[in-house]
């Protein structure tokens, strides 16, 4: 009798080790050119490196524990690549695609079905708007779905990183307030600090100074702030092609504004100094531009896209933010035209 109930006990709790396991692999299929290169897999919320390994016969291996899942990212050869959820048991990573545990499905689903969506759309008649508004609408509750379904676990955090970038701070607090998950993930309070500085340096609020070291001298921006003028400030990025479209509308702005009350500047954000001075020349941008600035100044003003541009008035007070053509124009001639008129 003693001896059954000792077997059964062991084996009880060998089923329970065996359901609470926390270890897992990742094998990932590279191509083979990238063989005896450098592959790294990093915890994609608090971006820190988890592991390393190098590419052999076309694939690269991480294994470890994860006491719960975390969302991964895979670099090779500094090149950034595939999301993954690293949880117990056997990931495969093939064309970008994560599969073999459970959350991996998961999120498969999800995005498989947002990828339906785009070529259903895409294959509509001209003319069927019906159906054109009811898959954008599908579209576009995906994420928020996807987050509610997984409330609490990796995949959550992931979608909910998604949905985020709308949220004013009131509503962000509301989210943390009945999710703990979110509270402890790296990369929501990065999202919370940035809506933050957001805020602080909104319409109506006095702008932030910055000092950069380029070359060995610091330049501020208060250097290009000059009181009695407007100063229209292009915080932006030679490989950002949004970023060199706006240039355009900020060359007529410069043409017909320039030495009549509004002074540009460019700030030089996430690039190369040798690429920034190379846009400069070829799209011929007149004004002065900050170099090398990359994320001092787009920490400060709670930047998460570019360009990102602001005005500035005589008094060193924001009163335009993330206005983009027409409406930029808008509203750097009603700064000159009250300008104009108080003279």
């Amino acid at each position: 009798m003693k001896k059954q109930s000792f077997f059964a006990l062991s084996v009880g709790l060998m089923s329970l080790s065996a359901c609470g396991s926390t270890e897992y692999s990742v094998t990932v299929n590279v191509p083979a050119e990238k063989n005896e290169t450098t592959a790294y897999l990093y915890n994609w919320d608090s971006n820190e490196k988890v592991d390393s390994a190098i590419v052999t016969d076309g694939q690269v291996k991480f294994t470890g524990n994860a006491e719960s899942p975390f969302i991964g990212r895979i670099y090779i050869d500094g090149v950034r690549g595939s999301f993954l959820i690293v949880e117990a048991g056997d990931v495969v990573v093939t064309d970008g695609v994560a599969s073999g545990t459970a959350l991996n499905e998961k999120m498969n689903a999800y995005t498989s079905r947002m990828k339906e969506i785009v070529e259903e759309y895409q294959n509509l008649e001209p003319n069927d708007s019906v159906a054109a508004v009811a898959l954008q609408n599908e579209y576009e509750e995906i994420p928020g779905k996807a987050y509610e379904e997984n409330k609490g676990n990796a995949l959550g955090i992931y979608w909910f990183s998604q949905i985020a970038s709308g949220y004013n701070l009131a509503q962000l607090d509301s989210a943390i307030a009945t999710d703990a998950s979110l509270e402890s993930s790296d990369r929501v309070k990065t999202i919370r600090e940035n809506l933050i500085a957001r805020e602080e340096t909104s319409v109506g609020k006095q702008y932030k100074d910055f000092t950069i070291t380029y070359e060995g001298n610091d330049v501020k921006l208060s250097d290009y702030v000059k009181p009695g003028q407007y100063t229209l400030v292009d915080f932006w990025a030679s490989w950002c092609g949004p970023c060199i479209r706006q240039t355009k509308v900020i060359k007529e702005l410069y043409k017909k504004y320039n030495g009549k009350g509004l002074d540009v500047v460019g700030v030089a954000v996430w690039d190369k100094p040798e690429d920034t001075l190379k846009a400069i020349e070829s799209h011929e941008l007149d004004w002065p531009c900050i170099m090398n600035a990359q994320t001092i100044p787009t920490d400060l003003y709670g930047i998460t896209g570019i360009p990102c541009i602001i005005l500035i008035n005589p008094e060193g007070v924001i009163v335009s933010r993330d206005k983009q053509s027409q409406e930029l124009i808008d509203d750097v001639d009603k700064a000159m035209a009250d300008f104009k008129a108080a003279k």
